[in-house]
Formats: structure tokens, sequence, C-alpha cells
């Protein structure tokens, strides 16, 4: 049920118009960082390794609130592979997140394009945004519970900053964003159920939760610097993520930190 409104509120989402004359951003990265992962349903211990992300974003205005409103949808697509401390065992992480925020920009700039319609050196918005994670994670070992799916789908409070950084004629770019989630709901096995339990069996245990931020304590940091190359608009960027939850009596993190290097696109629509 939680999926279907999350999925019918992104719907709703593409249909928002956009202002007329306004550049929407598109920009792709990929980056490499480092992983810690702990997720006491498959062991006790942290599992440390390296870590592949690839983001792609999507910034525009909208006509809401006298056009002050910005829209924004993101892909984040991470990948890890990690080893006990030992390094007996290998651990395998991957996940999608997919998101769309809505975002009001304060004074009389934007976090989209600063240049567009301020001389503003500093802007700042803030929103909400609706998320959805879909991974997992696998441990070659033998066991009963070799394999641990993650899913979720929650409301987000977000904040981004941008700064105009003027060097002589040229303009870099740069970005911070903060995003918290506030509530939403989570899939988790109870401390000792099987995955046969619960879905062979048809065991349910309370496996789908309500997460908030005293459960599921988490912010997810990302850096950007737009840098015009000719033609091109080079972004370099960091991602850190704290994932953080502890359902049925077994705890979880995941702390991730990528370096990111990418490009950026202004469409300008008329």
């Amino acid at each position: 049920m939680a999926g279907m409104l999350l999925l019918s509120f992104c719907a709703y989402a593409q249909s928002f118009p956009v202002e007329e004359n306004k550049e929407v951003l598109h920009s792709s990265m990929a980056g490499i960082g480092a992983a810690n992962v702990l997720d006491t349903y498959l062991s006790p211990y942290n599992y440390t390794g390296t870590d592949l992300r690839v983001q792609r974003e999507t910034m525009r205005m909208t006509k809401l609130w006298s056009g002050n409103v910005s829209h924004q949808s993101m892909i984040d697509v991470n990948a890890a592979l990690n080893k006990n401390r030992t390094g007996s065992m290998d651990e395998y992480v991957g996940g999608v997140r997919y998101s769309h925020g809505w975002f009001y920009n304060f004074a009389d700039g934007n976090v989209v394009n600063p240049l567009e319609r301020s001389a503003a050196r500093w802007n700042f918005a803030a929103g909400l945004a609706a998320t959805a994670y879909l991974g997992g994670i696998y441990i070659d070992r033998g066991g009963n519970n070799p394999a641990q799916a993650k899913a979720e789908a929650c409301v987000d409070a977000s904040g981004m900053v941008a700064y105009d950084m003027r060097i002589g004629k040229h303009h870099l770019l740069w970005r911070y964003q903060l995003s918290v989630p506030l509530m939403g709901v989570a899939f988790s096995p109870r401390y000792g159920q099987s995955y046969y339990e619960a879905f062979g069996l048809g065991n349910y245990d309370r496996n789908v939760v309500f997460a908030h931020v005293g459960n599921m304590p988490s912010m997810r940091h990302r850096v950007t610097l737009d840098i015009p190359v000719k033609r091109h608009v080079l972004r370099v960027g960091y991602v850190g993520q704290c994932c953080q939850s502890t359902f049925n009596q077994l705890k979880y993190h995941s702390y991730t930190h990528d370096f990111m290097v990418g490009f950026t696109k202004y469409l300008y629509r008329r």
C-alpha cells in the first residue's frame, strides 16, 4: 500500500508544469569511495571495502508559489564489495534510491541556477522529498541466512544552499544538500526469522515496520562544484551517506564516502 502511494506521488510530480523561460539542470556523476556496513541479521561484525556510485539528477523551476518552488528528481545507484576484518569472507552490497522533492527558494535567486534570476551570491532552498530504496546484502558463506533484503519508502526533510564563486569573469557554482528521513515504512525480518518462514510458510511477524527518526536516524550529504570548461560544465563532488536503523531487534548501518565526477547540462526551455 505504501509503495503504491509513493509511486502515485512520484507520477504526479512529473505533471508539474515548468515555468516559462527557465533552465532545467541535468547532471550525471560517477564515483568511488569507501563503505562500512553492519547488519546483525547476517553477522555481528562490520564489513569494510570499496563503494562504487552513480547519480543522475534533474532540477527545474515550477510555477508553484509565484515560481519560487523548484523540483528535483534523483536516482542514486551504489554497489560495494566488502570484507570482514580477517579478510576471510566477502560481502556484496547494492541498492537503488529514487527521490522526488520540492523546495521553496528563498530570496530572489534559485538553487537550480543562481545566475539566472539574481545577482545574489548565496541562495537557499528547503522542502520535502518522497524517497524509495530497494537493495540487498549477500555474504558468501554457509548458513541459513546468507542474504538480507533492504526496502523502505520515506518522506525526507531536505535543504540546499548554492554559492556563486566568482573568480574573475568565471562563475563556479557550489552546492550543498542535506537530506534527513522523517518517517515512512521499511521491511525487516525479526531476529532469528528466516526468509523461508516469512515467505515460504507465510509466517508474517511484523515485517513491515513504521520508520521514524527515532529508529532510523540517518542523513545524506551531497557537495558539488560546477566548473565551466569551454562549452561544457564539469561537476566534481562528494557524497556521504550515514544510513542507520534498529528494527525488530536488528541493528544496521551503512556508512559510505564517495568522491564523484561528471557533467552538468543546462537546457533552456522556451
